[in-house]
């Protein structure tokens, strides 16, 4: 009996120790658009996330929101607009690292910030500005209060054009 304890230690421990590797291995050599899009992530939530993160150990492999504390929020645990912030965070993530190996190609958006609050907008509106640095950023909406938010964040680098 003390022999199996003993092999069954070893191993418990042995387990233990590769999972805590391969968890620090991948956190360091997460790839460029996880890595990235977690990032603006962050600034779209004003830090009420620090980064996106990859669970493993499920089947398949699922993405969470860490927040600064170290807690992981499933996708279907956050906020309605919080997902659309996440999704805003991937979709420019991957335009970024697309731009990197291709032609500019225009940036349409279309009432991205229906579900945020004013300053979320305005960290939405500071991605679009810095976006805007590497490729034309159209931004569409019928929300005229997204106007001084916008006359904030942009000081009057961009333009209005209002359809009847």
């Amino acid at each position: 009996m003390g022999n199996a304890v003993e092999r069954y230690l070893r191993t418990y421990t042995a387990a233990r120790l590769l999972r805590r590797a391969i968890e620090r291995y991948r956190e360091e050599r997460q790839g460029p658009m996880l890595g990235r899009a977690g990032k603006i992530f962050a600034e779209l939530t004003l830090s009420s996330f620090a980064r996106l993160v990859v669970d493993y150990d499920r089947d398949p492999p699922v993405l969470q929101g860490q927040r600064p504390d170290g807690e992981r929020v499933a996708i279907d645990g956050m906020s309605g607009g919080t997902r659309d912030q996440l999704y805003l965070a991937l979709r420019l993530a991957a335009l970024e690292l697309h731009l990197k190996q291709s032609r500019a190609m225009p940036f349409i958006a279309d009432d991205l910030f229906i579900n945020w609050d004013n300053a979320r907008a305005q960290a939405g509106l500071a991605a679009l500005e810095r976006l805007s640095t590497h490729t034309q950023v159209l931004f569409l909406t019928h929300h005229d209060h997204l106007i001084p938010q916008a006359e904030h964040v942009l000081e009057g680098r961009f333009n209005i054009i209002r359809l009847a």
